[in-house]
């Protein structure tokens, strides 16, 4: 017990006992009893609700008996009445200090609740804080039409600002990089029309140089009659620096598999570039024939030369084609004709072929399928997926057969398939082959389908293997149609 309560409980009974023998034991004609109303606040004021009520009914019970025992058989009507305003005094009190103690009680309950619903609060916001500083995503509200806006610690810190700068949109084009000021500008104006979703992506150059990326996000909500937004701001600066270092990654992957499959296909591209070559020393010959007889045949060495130039470019063609593939290519996305692409791949691969006898049926839609990208990469894709299918039939005696398709996927998609008639894919691979490193090949390296599968979603594509109907394997990809829209943006 608190020595406070302790001190109050001993002047409440230390008072009770005087009011009980100066009601007992002194002839006054006054209503002494009333005082123990005292008695029952004090306790009251330190002591809980059952120490309350006990308390008053001690005191009503030293009432009765100070009135008992200084009367004797005849009582006064005044004597009555005293001890009834006295036992009334008392139970009045008694009711009003029980009253208070349950107000007070829910007071300081409501007191506590407050102060954890603060406590849970203040642990929200710090978790909150932690988390927006981890994830460096920030808050940032904007009220229409006057276009207040209110920032959160994070925001101030991804725009490198202190806090005593007032958020506005004029602070976030003051650090919005040149380049994206129309960008920026247009989406706060499709956030005072209204629009229900604002995002963008746009870049921040620092006062120190540095340039950071970061992702908008936001939607309106309607508060009390007024519009607003509420937003996130990410810094996607390491995630836009990671994608582009995987993206160079890749595209050293693929270069270097480009290298490696040219040296695969070293044989069939000595064939066709040796072939237009003895072509055009034949028909050179020729020429010097016609034109050294007595009456040189001019016509006859036109046409020889005709067919010298005619093989020439087909030469030059083929060592385009192989000095674009040996090339590291990140050039702008381009509009090209699909079935112009599969043709130029199987001229790279015709040697392979008919080393390995390979029978091939083409099957182009008309009119070719236009789509946009980089065209090394897809004919890429082509050769890689033509050469597996290829080696695949390699040691079966049975008739080997390629089948080589273009047609439209659906309104939006063109779709190339390649089937073989090899040993086919088992359910084991059909969902491992596109993954790196994964081969059947005892000398493989299991990186040229998931390279194909990286170059193909890289264009909004998608690629599987199943098995054909026929037998076999068929290695399908789809890639979207250009509606000629197609930017000069890198590829990929």
């Amino acid at each position: 017990m608190r020595p406070e309560v302790r001190i109050a409980w001993a002047l409440a009974g230390a008072l009770a006992l005087t009011v009980f023998l100066i009601d007992a034991l002194t002839p006054l004609d006054i209503a002494i009893a009333v005082f123990y109303v005292v008695v029952v606040l004090l306790v009251a004021s330190s002591g809980g609700r059952t120490a309350t009520v006990c308390a008053a009914w001690g005191c009503v019970l030293l009432t009765l008996a100070g009135f008992a025992l200084s009367h004797d058989d005849s009582v006064s009507t005044g004597a009555i009445a005293r001890c009834a305003v006295s036992l009334l005094a008392i139970a009045t009190t008694s009711y009003l200090a029980l009253r208070n103690q349950t107000a007070t009680a829910d007071l300081r309950e409501q007191v506590e609740e407050r102060k954890q619903a603060e406590r849970a609060l203040e642990r929200t916001e710090a978790f909150l804080l932690d988390a927006q500083r981890l994830s460096r995503t920030a808050s940032i509200a904007t009220r229409l039409p006057e276009g207040t806006m209110w920032w959160s610690d994070e925001a101030y810190r991804i725009f490198d600002y202190t806090r005593d700068v007032t958020p506005s949109i004029d602070a976030i084009l003051a650090r919005t990089h040149p380049d994206d000021l129309a960008l920026v500008r247009n989406a706060y104006e499709n956030e005072k029309g209204g629009a229900p979703v604002i995002d963008v992506e746009h870049r921040l150059r620092m006062p120190d140089g540095a340039i950071k990326h970061v992702h908008y996000v936001a939607h309106v909500v309607q508060r009390s009659g007024e519009l607003e937004y509420a937003g996130a701001l990410m810094d996607i600066t390491e995630t836009t620096l990671a994608q582009e270092a995987l993206a160079r990654s890749t595209a050293e992957l693929a270069h270097v598999t480009r290298i490696s499959m040219l040296g695969e296909l070293a044989a069939s591209i000595a064939h066709e570039t040796t072939q237009p070559i003895a072509a055009i020393v034949t028909c050179g010959d020729a020429a010097l024939r016609w034109l050294n007889r007595p009456q040189p045949d001019l016509a006859e060495a036109k046409q020889s030369i005709t067919q010298m130039i005619r093989d020439a470019k087909r030469a030059s063609d083929v060592i385009q084609r192989i000095r674009a593939m040996a090339k590291k290519h990140e050039g702008p996305a381009a509009r090209f004709a699909l079935n112009g692409t599969v043709e130029e791949a199987l001229e790279l691969v015709r040697g392979e072929l008919d080393r390995h006898s390979v029978a091939v049926r083409v099957q182009l839609a008309e009119p070719s399928p236009a789509v946009c990208g980089d065209r090394v990469q897809l004919q890429q894709v082509l050769i890689n997926v033509i050469m597996n299918g290829t080696q695949a039939m390699a040691g079966q005696n049975a008739p080997r057969r390629l089948h080589i398709a273009t047609r439209m996927f659906d309104d939006n998609h063109a779709h190339v398939i390649v089937e073989d008639s090899g040993p086919g894919i088992g359910e084991e691979s059909a969902g491992r082959i596109f993954n790196a490193f994964f081969t059947t090949k005892a000398d493989g390296m299991g990186m040229g389908l998931s390279i194909c599968r990286s170059i193909v979603e890289a264009h909004g594509g998608r690629i599987w293997a199943e098995g054909a109907a026929q037998g076999g394997a068929s290695l399908q990809f789809i890639l979207p149609v250009d509606r000629e829209t197609c930017d000069e943006q890198p590829a990929g």
